[in-house]
């Protein structure tokens, strides 16, 4: 009688067990594919970031390391749609930096159809130009005053500069403090040499350096390449802009 009772229970138990065991079965075939389904959205959507992020930044100049951050938000229930092999994805304001806040719409082409949309905080650091040392107000930016830093922009900061020799020349408006990001509203052009007005003309060769006086053909700022006409033999050279009124040219033998 025992273990007739014993049977019962452990049939009974079974029973009881057997549909828990095919809601797991079941589960595991179904969760995954849901899970890879929105994995593989959300990597098709990141890359896509991704790359305009990089096109948008080279865009402005940016050269080396452009480093980025992309936190996405998929509505819910979108996990469900499957994968998409046709995914147009787009913003509406395209023509703003992909960063900061962003909102892209998503159009799946396939078979079966959908529409959605998706939203991404998107942080971007690029190497800027920052001051190398305290600069005053009037100074005239040289190479050696400016440098680069690994930066965090944002809409408000897309007047920054990402090359040194873009603000060579440039006269600053305001003193600009050590490590500091320059933006091109602190600055102005300084024309150091003017045209039509008188300059000194330094030649320099192998083996001997001489001046003479010429006159400008053409304006420029420091380190930009012009024309000026020497004044004692009429010839027209293309020097560069060396410092106010003052020239360079260089002869190098072959």
């Amino acid at each position: 009688m025992t273990y007739t009772n014993n049977i019962a229970k452990n049939a009974h138990k079974a029973e009881a067990l057997l549909p828990l065991r095919k809601w797991l079965f079941f589960l595991l075939l179904c969760v995954p594919t849901a899970v890879v389904a929105k994995t593989q959205l959300e990597q098709q959507i990141q890359s896509h970031i991704s790359a305009e992020v990089q096109s948008f930044a080279r865009q402005l100049g940016a050269e080396g390391k452009i480093k980025q951050e992309v936190e996405l938000t998929l509505p819910g229930g979108l996990d469900k749609q499957g994968r998409c092999n046709q995914l147009d994805i787009s913003r509406s304001n395209s023509q703003k930096a992909p960063w900061g806040r962003v909102s892209y719409s998503l159009n799946c082409k396939d078979k079966a159809s959908w529409q959605s949309r998706a939203t991404a905080r998107v942080r971007v650091w690029l190497p800027v130009v920052v001051a190398n040392r305290a600069i005053q107000k009037d100074e005239v930016l040289t190479e050696a005053m400016l440098g680069t830093r690994l930066t965090e922009l944002s809409q408000s900061k897309l007047s920054v500069e990402l090359k040194v020799a873009a603000l060579v020349g440039m006269q600053t408006k305001r003193r600009i403090q050590a490590g500091q990001v320059i933006s091109r509203h602190v600055l102005e052009h300084k024309l150091l040499v003017e045209k039509g007005s008188h300059v000194l003309i330094r030649v320099q060769a192998e083996g001997f350096e001489a001046s003479t006086k010429g006159v400008a053909l053409e304006n420029g700022q420091l380190g930009q390449r012009i024309k000026v006409q020497n004044l004692s033999s009429g010839t027209v050279l293309e020097v560069d802009v060396v410092a106010e009124a003052t020239v360079q040219s260089i002869f190098k033998s072959h």
